[in-house]
């Protein structure tokens, strides 16, 4: 009878169960990153879904009477809209700015604002000088997101940081 260490090299027992083990932990943290790569996708567009509709919409908004705007404006800085337009976002996670300007000789005045008393940053005056005429009116609405992950997050989010919040500035002149 020869030796239990001598036989080992040879014994081909165990040797799935090994690789198993090996190859596992692999496995799973490239299952964990595309589901979250796929949800940071996810969340990307619907931002960017987000922020073309209410500019769409709220370009078509004719303020009469006066303040008609206005009261639009606030119904779709509710939380239930966006919930019904974006349900795959936490509304926690939004930041929702619009603004109804009037361009003139590349100035911006500010005519309507959610949330109250914004003005324009320098990237969305430079969005907006672009698109609307000098002369006219239009709306800018910029939406931001941070995206929170599922697996991984005290590991990954030291790491991602700021690459997890999304922002779209869409403007467009009113019709």
């Amino acid at each position: 009878m020869r030796h239990p260490l001598r036989r080992f090299p040879q014994s081909r027992r165990g040797t799935a169960a090994i690789e198993f083990a090996l190859i596992i932990p692999v496995m799973l943290l490239f299952m964990a990153g595309t589901v979250e790569c796929g949800r940071a996708f996810q969340a990307y567009r619907a931002v960017n879904q987000l922020a073309s509709r209410y500019a769409s919409t709220w370009a078509d908004c004719s303020d009469s009477p006066a303040g008609t705007c206005n009261t639009q404006l606030a119904t779709y800085a509710a939380t239930a809209a966006i919930q019904n337009l974006v349900p795959q976002l936490a509304p926690a996670n939004i930041t929702l700015r619009m603004l109804q300007v009037s361009i003139t000789s590349g100035v911006a005045t500010t005519i309507y604002a959610t949330p109250s008393g914004a003005t324009l940053t320098a990237n969305e005056l430079a969005i907006a000088q672009n698109a609307i005429a000098s002369g006219q009116t239009g709306v800018v609405v910029t939406v931001t997101y941070t995206h929170n992950l599922i697996f991984f997050q005290s590991l990954m989010n030291p790491i991602l940081g700021a690459s997890r919040t999304f922002s779209f500035t869409v403007a467009q002149d009113k019709s």
